[in-house]
């Protein structure tokens, strides 16, 4: 049987968490007004006690040392199973399947892995290893054990809401953050509990409380995400085996599944040119054999996503749906399967995957504007995984190798990564000083996006320069940053001076994450030929033709739209050239420095504005509610 303290979550969290661009099932202390207390162990051992007592008493848990349940799980608009194994001290393992996606994880008390929605396996490491470290800790009641299994137990008071009246305490395991868990006064049985994971918060509630074995158990259990109730979880227990014998193997990871690639040209490699726009990485990908469009290239996200309106198209069914999480805020999104996906250069040479899951999520109503083309989608981890990711940004060649095969023959340096989710990760310093794991995003057009919690706790914000507000946007809408410029970049053996750096302004979503420094963006990587080894767990930093590149920001101040055949000033940065001319948001452009506006280039129009000499006079013509203007914008450094 699963102890109290088993979240129905467990499986589903993993599903979340290898599609985090859709949502993150994580979590923060649980709302309520909750009685201020000193830490007080005695209390909190009472109310331990207490919970023990009302379950039916010490022998009869500890003599359960192995459990193997069957349960119902309805979330996201779907319907279905989980399995799940325990046993002490501290190992677990479970199958969540749900609409498309089936997910295996597993912690062995050493190693815990997980499998991604289109079953590739996956090694956990870093933060994600604590936390599934963490899980199968109290999944195995080891806070309830003599010495609390190593924990930390603290007294927080007593608490009241509509279904009743709490002692509260706070449980901090060994490794990975406390969880805070409310029991009911009259009872003594655990009622709700929370858990901070990162910037989001779930809170789960247990009932039905049922004999299993001379125990109680709570055979229903309910989980919302802050924020988010339309990603709520709920699990009713169907069957519970207790004292059952587990071989050992259910806990280890599974034997790699076949990869599914097939390589168009040369078996083990593809080379792919790709086009860089608006400091993004764009291919050319087709879904189901249709005819192939404009797919970004996309480190930070964690699963494959198709533009709703894309999907619609091409005749996708989708099924449930969810709010989602990217970049900058939520919004929505459901699941699909698609056939296949093929991605490949006008020579033939590329490779097709079958059979991927994938989220379907508005994309161009934020980004194609940004982009001044359509998207029809995002390949994520889910496709980049499956391969070791060369990416070339002096000669705009991704070459895809076969992990099994792959040894690397470059000249860059070898730098270890840890995955964020699906992430990559590694240390980098700020200021010679100050260091932190930051996340490498080859979806972000940014230097560097240092998120508030880190910036706050360092107090990076004080005594800059020159700082400007800007705009930006993710999945989920657009939110203010501010930028400057700090002392000093150093990553690896590499290094820069005066590098831009981005505050993030985003309270939601990957840009205000508390568990990482920040986000590096491809005004770094594009500096060097990068080598992503998801496999091994490495990433090869070389040097390229514009390693020592002066970072660039907008001497214009003027971020201009295009919808359709209309483009409109998305946004004047305050005390800019722009502002200065008096442009402002919603203006229509008609030509820059007397070519029709919509004969310009995304890139030319980004070159102009950044590194265009300073002084130049850029004359503009537009239109304001119907009525023509012309202006003349003046070139100047901001940062």
């Amino acid at each position: 049987m699963r102890d109290a303290s088993f979240r129905p979550q467990r499986g589903l969290a993993a599903l979340l968490a290898v599609a985090a661009t859709l949502a993150a099932l994580a979590s923060a202390p649980a709302a309520g007004k909750t009685a201020a207390a000193a830490p007080d162990a005695s209390q909190a051992q009472r109310t331990l006690d207490r919970f023990l007592a009302a379950l039916g008493g010490r022998a009869a848990v500890m003599s359960q040392r192995t459990s193997h349940l069957v349960g119902t799980v309805s979330a996201f608009g779907l319907t279905g199973t989980t399995e799940g194994w325990t046993e002490r001290p501290d190992r677990s393992a479970s199958i969540t399947k749900l609409g498309p996606f089936t997910i295996q994880e597993g912690c062995d008390g050493t190693q815990a892995w997980r499998t991604d929605p289109s079953g590739k396996l996956l090694i956990l490491d870093g933060k994600d290893l604590d936390r599934a470290k963490a899980g199968a800790w109290f999944e195995n009641d080891r806070y309830l054990d003599d010495d609390h299994g190593g924990a930390t137990i603290a007294w927080v008071g007593n608490d009241k809401d509509s279904l009743g009246s709490y002692d509260v305490i706070d449980v901090a395991p060994p490794v990975d953050k406390p969880r805070r868990m409310w029991f009911d006064s009259k009872t003594g049985l655990l009622a709700r509990e929370s858990l901070k994971e990162d910037q989001q918060t779930v809170e789960t509630r247990l009932s039905d409380w049922r004999n299993v074995g001379g125990r109680l158990t709570a055979f229903r259990t309910h989980s919302e995400v802050s924020g988010m109730p339309m990603n709520a979880i709920t699990l009713t227990i169907d069957s519970v085996q207790v004292k059952v014998a587990i071989e050992p193997s259910r806990f280890a990871p599974p034997a790699a599944a076949a990869s599914g690639v097939h390589w168009l040209k040369q078996d083990g490699v593809a080379k792919l040119p790709f086009e860089y726009r608006g400091r993004h990485v764009w291919l050319r990908a087709s879904i189901n054999g249709a005819p192939p469009a404009d797919f970004l290239f996309d480190t930070g996200a964690s699963i494959t996503v198709l533009d709703s309106a894309y999907a619609a198209k091409l005749g996708i069914q989708t099924e449930g749906h969810m709010q989602a999480m990217g970049a900058g805020s939520t919004g929505g999104a459901s699941f699909a399967t698609v056939k296949s996906l093929r991605v490949a250069a006008e020579d033939g040479d590329g490779v097709e995957l079958t059979d991927q899951k994938i989220g379907v999520l508005s994309v161009n109503d934020v980004l194609a504007p940004f982009f001044w083309r359509d998207c029809a989608g995002v390949l994520g981890f889910s496709f980049i995984s499956q391969f070791v990711d060369e990416i070339d940004f002096d000669h705009l060649v991704l070459t895809l190798r076969d992990p099994k095969s792959f040894q690397y023959q470059g000249t860059g340096t070898k730098l270890p990564m840890t995955l964020a989710g699906t992430v990559p990760v590694v240390k980098m310093t700020i200021d010679r000083s100050v260091e932190g794991e930051y996340r490498l995003d080859v979806g972000s057009n940014s230097t560097v996006d240092l998120h508030a919690p880190f910036v706050k706790q360092h107090q990076l914000d004080q005594g800059r320069g020159k700082t400007v507000e800007a705009h930006g946007a993710g999945f989920g809408g657009q939110f203010t940053s501010r930028v400057t410029r700090a002392k000093r970049l150093d990553l690896g053996p590499y290094g820069w001076n005066d590098p831009i750096v981005t505050f993030s302004g985003a309270t939601t979503g990957g840009l205000a994450s508390e568990d990482y420094a920040g986000n590096v963006g491809n005004q770094v990587l594009e500096r060097f030929k990068c080598t992503f080894d998801y496999e091994h767990r490495v990433v090869y930093l070389e040097p390229g033709a514009q390693y020592a590149k002066t970072d660039h920001f907008s001497r214009a101040g003027l971020l201009l739209l295009k919808t359709g055949d209309s483009v409109t000033v998305g946004q004047v940065l305050g005390g800019s050239p722009a502002d200065k001319a008096g442009l402002k948001e919603g203006d229509r452009i008609v030509s820059l420095d007397g070519k029709p506006i919509l004969s310009w280039q995304m890139n030319d129009l980004m070159t102009l504005f950044e590194q265009g000499e300073e002084g130049r006079k850029l004359s503009i013509e537009a239109e304001r509610d119907g009525k023509p203007r012309k202006v003349m914008v003046t070139l100047k450094e901001m940062l």
